[in-house]
């Protein structure tokens, strides 16, 4: 009886696991805006290789916004932007927690 108790344990928290979202901070700059998706698309370096790299953050109802911008209809192309950002582990989307925008020079 324990046995199978404790396996329902490990197996619900697998499953409740692999619903957790991973957070990380994104630093770079924006190179477009898509208002109707609700998606920004970021320039990036790799700390590790130093490439350059373009990632697609969603954002959502959710996501606050600080610096020079208080909603995402007023981030532009060449905004420098740092996002805390989480991996949603279901559907493999990179989503914004937080936007802070500094004005593009």
């Amino acid at each position: 009886m324990k046995k199978g108790l404790c396996l329902a344990v490990v197996m619900a928290l697998t499953l409740f696991a692999s619903g957790v979202a991973f957070a990380e901070a994104l630093q770079g700059e924006v190179v477009s805006v898509d208002l109707t998706g609700k998606v920004l698309k970021v320039s990036k370096t790799d700390a590790a290789t130093g490439a350059k790299e373009e990632v697609s953050v969603t954002v959502n109802d959710t996501t606050t916004y600080s610096g020079e911008v208080t909603a995402l209809a007023e981030v532009v192309e060449g905004d420098k932007v740092k996002l805390d950002v989480e991996k949603d582990a279901t559907s493999g989307n990179t989503v914004a927690k937080s936007v802070d925008v500094a004005a593009a020079e």
